[in-house]
């Protein structure tokens, strides 16, 4: 399925056009089929294969279920910044779940934070030894090693695990350490620590069948479902024939004012300005765009100063629409120059006005996915994850976390 989402993701662009947004039926496709892969290796691991081994597996894991928000973390979100933890929250706890049940070994989500982490600090120093731009740091997933606490019950497990994911975002944000603005992490956050909270007090002990995982993945998708619901507004909605090449050059006061100025080799005499667009998680804001002279524009937009913005040149010559775009950071003062083309604009209809194929087309990529999960869920909870284990008094048994799976332990090795 990891492979086939690449053709799959080819024939959607041929024939809806491009789409950069990452939540793409395509692209969740590719996600969900590397998380079944990862759980594969995971579990047809054999008893003696080096913890360290499954570990980077398990980070591989934690990185792949993490992938979803990866638009937020590299400031570029495309949807409401508000579902930046809820989709974080379902995804890394259901990976933490995941981890308990296939890493024998004490601490294995701890580890396999640990080692995502590195990981990513490692791409980060590379990025900015390359001169590129870098996402944030994952702060907030450090928060989910409160999963291998010694908790009295399942709930209480995946509930403290999202409080720590939680706690550590608000905190990150709040310090300018993530993208996603303290307010927007503050409308799942709080919730999630008040179920925490009420969990831990009363120490429900739910029954066998209700893991903590699922209870915790309700709730995130609960908070998620009851978030006003807004499309998204791509980067890079729909690009189409190019037209001419155009030099834009962009400014920022770093208090929310953006000043584009686009100069074009073509003759401009047929390229009458439109407008100026500002585009960020799911807000758009329009700008004057004026001919301050022969093949030469200049607009200004006033937008929140909360980071990357997508600022769209458009013109519109008789007939059509053509654009440009180019990426202000509105948080800090700063001046960004770059060639881009002035394109045809391909056009996309509002989510409420998507052609029924593409909706069609979507169903059946996203409910794969969804088959593609079950299917996970079933090779975790298998009855070949339980196996036994010789204890020192010479009887058998399974070994467990907690969490009301057997785990692989290595043939020979003493029990408690």
């Amino acid at each position: 399925m990891t492979l086939a989402a690449l053709p799959i993701d080819a024939a959607w662009h041929a024939r809806f056009g491009r789409d950069a947004v990452l939540w793409s039926p395509p692209h969740m496709l590719a996600v969900f089929g590397s998380l079944a892969l990862l759980v594969g290796f995971l579990g047809a691991a054999r008893p003696d294969t080096s913890p360290w081994i499954l570990t980077g597996l398990g980070a591989l894991l934690l990185g792949s279920a993490a992938v979803p928000v990866l638009e937020f973390e590299t400031d570029v979100p495309q949807f409401s910044e508000t579902l930046y933890l809820p989709v974080l929250l379902a995804t890394t706890l259901f990976a933490a779940w995941i981890l308990r049940q296939v890493i024998p070994g004490p601490l294995p989500v701890a580890r396999a934070v640990g080692v995502y982490v590195l990981l990513r600090v490692a791409i980060t120093l590379g990025l900015a030894g390359l001169g590129r731009s870098t996402p944030d740091l994952p702060l907030a997933i450090l928060g989910l090693a409160a999963v291998d606490l010694p908790w009295r019950t399942a709930a209480a497990r995946y509930a403290g695990g999202a409080a720590g994911v939680a706690l550590v975002l608000l905190a990150a944000s709040a310090t300018g350490l993530a993208s996603v603005g303290a307010g927007a992490a503050a409308v799942v956050a709080v919730p999630a620590l008040v179920v925490f909270l009420v969990v831990l007090a009363t120490q429900v002990r739910w029954p066998s069948r209700v893991h903590g995982a699922a209870l915790l993945l309700s709730v995130a998708g609960a908070v998620a479902v009851a978030l006003p619901p807004s499309p998204a507004q791509a980067h890079d909605p729909g690009q189409g024939r190019p037209i001419a090449p155009v030099r834009l050059t962009g400014t920022s006061d770093g208090h929310g004012t953006l000043t584009i100025t686009a100069d074009s080799a073509n003759d401009c005499a047929a390229l009458p300005p439109r407008r100026l667009l500002a585009r960020r998680a799911g807000q758009t804001i329009t700008g004057t765009l004026t001919a301050t002279g022969h093949c030469r524009y200049a607009g200004q937009v006033h937008v929140p100063p909360t980071g990357r913005w997508f600022v769209y040149v458009e013109l519109r010559p008789r007939g059509f629409e053509v654009e440009a775009w180019l990426p202000v950071d509105a948080s800090s003062t700063n001046r960004l120059v770059a060639r881009r083309q002035l394109y045809l604009s391909a056009g996309r209809t509002d989510a409420a006005g998507l052609p029924g194929s593409e909706v069609a087309a979507g169903i059946i990529l996203y409910a794969l996915g969804g088959l593609l999960l079950a299917l996970i869920i079933r090779q975790v909870r298998g009855p070949a994850r339980t196996q036994p284990v010789l204890h020192a008094a010479g009887t058998t048994g399974a070994a467990t976390q907690g969490d009301g799976v057997g785990h692989r332990r290595a043939p020979g090795r003493l029990g408690p």
